[in-house]
């Protein structure tokens, strides 16, 4: 049997995106290594896989990245792998040098988002741009799933990297199509008159959930009240976003993590992602999946699925007069939720897993 071996920096992206492709590489008669920082039970579903625990970390600059290289090192001499396949920036950059170091063949790069993009912190260009401009070197095939990332990495790569575009892991439609609505509506007493928006994602900077509040905040204040905003997720902008919410007097519910996202999209007439920074981001290709609208900034990522006035609309970040008159936009407008809804249905298909996998298949062929 074939070696396979899966690295990402931590084991939660292996659980959160790569099941499916473990499975399937399985059926193709491989046995799948994964390597990671292991910092919690490992899921009934790949316990039988081999774990490899790596001293990663999400910090470039960590002390544990000597020791993460020489791990990587061992690991590879030890063990004969057909192909190793690299997500995450750290652990790919890390990896990536190791596996040089060893004389690795068939390297596999999946960026799921460059850490430098246009409009990106100027660190980031200093620490990032130079680590991949190396790295690619060192790599065989790179994944990218959005076209500014497409576009970068081949001004970047040699001529002996094969540089590929797809539309993100991969998305298990039928789990997203059919939410209940009604279970939401009666935890939160959702009024029968009420607008709901929702934002799915970790409260932090980068989501920029701010920029949503401030723009409800302009819609009370034009007399606007029935509007409901729902919250999904966790982190370190919380307490400044409830401190938000008390002075402009608006309705938000903070959820914190929950596993019912398809009840809480079904439950919305909007979906909003104000991020600064994306990937592809699997929160709208979620709410497509219901034939949701959405409101989204103008970033990489958030373009690639998003068509201006086609599955919603695109805003300029931190634009809260533009961001407010596209909700009331929306919110009146019912045939244009209707149109937005059946381009959704539709476009959605192009994320399916089983597309991703099908093009998984002929890279690694």
């Amino acid at each position: 049997m074939k070696n396979f071996l899966i690295v990402t920096t931590i084991q939660n992206t292996v659980e959160a995106f790569l099941i499916p492709h473990i499975k399937m590489l399985e059926k193709k008669g491989y046995e799948v290594w994964i390597a990671t920082n292991i910092y919690k039970e490992i899921p009934k579903e790949l316990q039988e896989n081999k774990w490899i625990n790596i001293s990663f970390s999400r910090n470039p600059f960590s002390k544990n990245s000597l020791k993460a290289i020489k791990e990587m090192r061992e690991l590879i001499k030890d063990n004969n792998f057909e192909t190793i396949h690299f997500h995450t920036p750290i652990a790919a950059f890390l990896g990536r040098y190791a596996a040089m170091k060893e004389n690795q063949k068939n390297i596999i790069y999946t960026a799921h988002g460059f850490h430098f993009f246009k409009g990106a912190p100027i660190l980031n260009w200093l620490i990032y741009y130079p680590m991949e401009k190396l790295a690619i070197k060192w790599t065989d095939k790179l994944i990218t799933i959005n076209e500014e990332d497409f576009k970068r990495a081949k001004k970047i790569a040699n001529k002996n990297t094969k540089i590929y575009k797809i539309d993100g892991v991969g998305l298990d439609l039928e789990k997203y199509r059919n939410g209940n609505s009604q279970k939401i509506k009666d935890e939160l007493d959702i009024k029968e008159n009420e607008f709901v928006i929702s934002m799915i994602g970790e409260l932090n900077k980068n989501k920029n959930q701010i920029q949503l509040l401030k723009s409800i905040s302009i819609l009370k204040n034009n007399g606007i009240n029935n509007i409901r905003v729902i919250l999904v997720g966790i982190g370190n902008q919380e307490n400044m976003l409830k401190d938000e919410v008390l002075k402009s007097k608006i309705k938000v519910d903070f959820l914190g993590f929950r596993r019912d996202i398809n009840d809480i999209v079904s439950v919305s007439d909007l979906i909003c992602s104000m991020s600064y920074r994306e990937g592809l981001p699997r929160n709208i290709m979620e709410g497509m999946s219901q034939g949701k609208p959405f409101i989204v900034t103008d970033i990489r990522g958030n373009r690639d699925i998003i068509k201006n006035e086609i599955n919603g609309f695109i805003v300029p970040i931190n634009n809260y007069e533009i961001t407010t008159n596209k909700i009331e936009k929306i919110m009146k407008d019912k045939k244009l939720r209707f149109k937005i809804s059946e381009h959704n249905f539709s476009d959605v298909n192009k994320f399916s897993i089983e597309k991703i996998l099908k093009e998984m298949e002929k890279i690694y062929e």
